[in-house]
């Protein structure tokens, strides 16, 4: 279109009361390959009259298109257009749909689909969870920032909005549980009369799926019985085979995905021509993916030309705005020889880089487990010569990874000695356990068994630790996950016939003073470790008092921790309230960092009030007086003695610590791995290499040190005291 007529029908278009976003951005999107700098100034005034009309749907609309040709809108920062989606929300719940999606941190595709979830979360709507499977909306709570839905496997479950927005996807009246759940009778005869019909249904819904868990899907919703699935398969496999105009990609590996095809693809000039024009990121790279295995055979000067092209121009347009499109992209382009070393050394140093984010984190965080094991063999062989410098920045990485993102870092680099030595060195560290990491552990036996990881009853006692904190984002996940393996019957009795005697007592003893699990789901643990070990029975009756003690410290320690709370309240936080209004002063938000790291910073104090909110409700203060000194218990002096030499700790309660006096926390995993025992009992204290054995030699009253220490109650707030 002519730059001037361009100009006048996108000012007419804007100009109206509340403009149609997706009419201006059909026109944007064409004027991009005319006049690229009028788009661009079109596309800024569209994202203006959209927080001027308080336009949430346009704003997530101008999200998505950004996603798609950032590499075009030049000018135009992903901090821009999250600052759009900021200040388009108007009502209470779009306000805490912003707040639920990471909007400072997510990539712009990212940002898209979760509050794309999010507004569409009305009650009736049906969705379909990775987690709890196909429900139902029940209703949006806004006051506590949760959905309840009523799944098929638990009803009236409460979920974040946070977590929704990353777990929940909507199901259409396409989706084959949508249909089922409308129409039982007539999905149960399509099993039976047209099986491949079914498989179809299940990929449409569901994506690529593998064929065990193609299985599961179907069995789990009652589709298809697990008695049933044999024949059911062997008839929809033949099927499927046979019909080549609907074409579906079945794998020779169970492992592997099926996948729907759209049709036979000769891959000639008609698709290198389309090839050749097109924009779309994820196209690009799929594209590329395709042709990549149909033309097994070298691909011919001409087709190399346009792909390595269109690929240069996919890895330009993800950096910085889709870094796991860009780490897809440049793995791709050096497997398939379409990339220099000397641009391959650029494009892993880029993956590395740690300024405003991560980089790798933020790439890892929207990949699949075959891409990261990709991106990683790519780090360590794009550059030679920092080859070890990139597997260490990998390794340093470790404990930030998300699930999927540490169990394939850590199956690619199986058998490595130093990634061994790091992984022991995190799991037995005296500090707080990484999640992730023990979920790793726990679900990866042999390979954590051939790094000689810590054992398993420290293994268990790590999760629990975990399962007692309040968590967020991807350590919540994983606290889940923890909490699920001591909820299945079948994991707490493995755990139980792998654990020598002493260590179930000590481990149902933990569990039985934990506060952890609701009394049911606490009680229903417990009576599964007696059947495996009835002698357990016997520890039953010390539940009372061990729960009492559980949550002590000393006075000392909650007097700094009350003047510590006092200060948040009534200094940081105000102080943030200022900064903020402060900051806001400057105008336009969209590049005003100050304003940026303000918000930041009041969201970091608001999570730190309500975890002190909660310890105050449960800590109690005590003086530690009569405390016996038979076994080490809190209040009391142990010495021990290792093959390192010999060290003498107090053991005091959960908020106690002091380094010069070797004052330890009654929740520190030192401390729990002498607590109940006698003088002349061997220990297995915890250390970088995983655990060392020692004696403890003697158990005795507090000294006068530590007596002077707990009766120095502080009556000013001192910073880090």
């Amino acid at each position: 279109m002519d730059k001037v007529a361009f100009k006048m029908q996108v000012q007419d278009m804007l100009e109206a009361e509340r403009p149609d976003v997706a009419a201006v951005l059909a026109l944007v999107g064409e004027q991009l390959g005319e006049d690229a700098k009028s788009a661009v100034q079109a596309f800024a005034g569209l994202t203006e009259a959209v927080v001027r009309t308080k336009d949430f749907a346009g704003a997530i609309d101008c999200m998505a298109f950004f996603a798609q040709r950032s590499a075009e809108l030049r000018g135009i920062e992903l901090a821009q257009m999250r600052e759009v989606v900021r200040r388009s929300a108007n009502s209470t719940e779009e306000k805490l749909f912003v707040d639920a999606v990471g909007l400072d941190t997510a990539i712009a595709t990212s940002i898209v689909s979760r509050l794309r979830v999010l507004t569409a979360l009305t009650p009736g709507t049906y969705v379909n969870s990775s987690s709890w499977g196909f429900g139902v909306v029940k209703s949006l709570d806004t006051f506590y920032g949760k959905v309840i839905i009523d799944f098929n496997s638990r009803q009236n479950h409460a979920m974040t909005l946070a977590v929704a927005g990353q777990n929940l996807s909507v199901a259409d009246e396409k989706h084959l549980m949508t249909r089922f759940t409308k129409d039982r009778e007539g999905i149960l005869a399509l099993v039976q009369k047209h099986p491949a019909e079914i498989v179809r249904l299940a990929l449409e819904s569901y994506g690529p799926m593998s064929l065990q868990r193609l299985q599961d899907r179907l069995a789990e919703t009652g589709i298809v019985p697990a008695a049933d699935w044999k024949r059911f398969w062997e008839s929809a496999r033949k099927s499927l085979k046979s019909d080549k105009g609907r074409p579906v990609e079945i794998p020779q590996k169970r492992s592997e995905p099926l996948r729907l095809l759209e049709g036979e693809e000769d891959f000639g000039d008609r698709w290198l021509k389309a090839f050749s024009k097109q924009r779309d990121l994820k196209a690009i790279y799929e594209g590329a993916l395709a042709i990549r295995a149909a033309k097994k055979e070298a691909l011919p000067d001409s087709y190399r030309d346009v792909i390595a092209e269109r690929l240069a121009f996919a890895l330009k347009g993800a950096a910085r705005t889709d870094w796991p499109r860009y780490a897809q992209v440049a793995a791709l382009m050096r497997t398939m020889g379409l990339s220099t070393p000397e641009a391959q050394a650029v494009q892993a140093a880029k993956l590395l880089e740690e300024d405003e984010e991560d980089t790798l984190l933020a790439a890892f965080r929207g990949l699949p487990a075959r891409d990261v094991k990709a991106v990683v063999a790519f780090l360590l062989e794009a550059d030679p010569e920092k080859s070890a410098g990139h597997k260490q920045a990998i390794l340093d990485r470790l404990p930030r990874y998300n699930g999927v993102a540490l169990g394939a870092v850590l199956d690619t680099l199986k058998g490595d000695e130093e990634t061994g030595d790091r992984i022991r060195s995190l799991l037995a560290s005296q500090g707080a356990p990484e999640p992730t990491l023990v979920v790793w552990a726990l679900r990866n036996r042999a390979a954590a068994e051939a790094w000689k990881v810590p054992a398993l009853n420290d293994l268990a006692k790590q999760a629990i630790y975990i399962i007692e904190q309040r968590l967020s984002g991807e350590e919540l996940k994983m606290r889940n996950v923890l909490q699920g393996f001591f909820d299945s019957q079948k994991w707490i009795e493995s755990l139980c016939d792998e654990l020598s005697a002493e260590e179930r007592q000590i481990l149902f003893e933990r569990i039985q003073a934990s506060h952890a699990w609701d009394p049911s789901s606490q009680r229903t643990i417990l009576v599964r470790m007696a059947r495996r070990d009835p002698s357990l029975n016997a520890l039953r009756r010390a539940v009372k008092a061990q729960q009492e003690v559980q949550h002590l410290t000393s006075r000392r320690s909650l007097a700094a921790f009350r003047l510590a709370y006092d200060h948040l309240i009534n200094v940081e936080i105000p102080a943030n309230s200022r900064d903020i209004a402060t900051a806001r002063s400057y105008g336009d938000l969209r590049e005003n960092a100050e304003y940026q790291f303000a918000r930041d910073h009041q969201r970091l104090l608001l999570s730190r009030q309500d975890e002190m909110d909660r310890t105050l409700r449960l800590v109690k203060p005590t003086d530690f007086a009569g405390v016996a000194c038979d076994v080490a218990a809190m209040g009391t002096r142990v010495t021990v003695e290792t093959p390192r030499g010999v060290a003498t700790y107090t053991i005091l309660g959960e908020l106690d610590r002091d380094e010069a006096l070797n004052i330890i926390s009654c929740r520190s995993r030192l401390a729990d791995a002498l607590m109940g025992k006698k003088p002349g009992e061997t220990v297995a204290l915890p250390d970088e290499r995983g655990t060392v054995e020692g004696v403890l030699k003697a158990v005795e009253p507090l000294d006068d040190a530590v007596k002077a220490w707990l009766a120095a109650i502080p009556a000013v707030y001192v910073p880090n005291a």
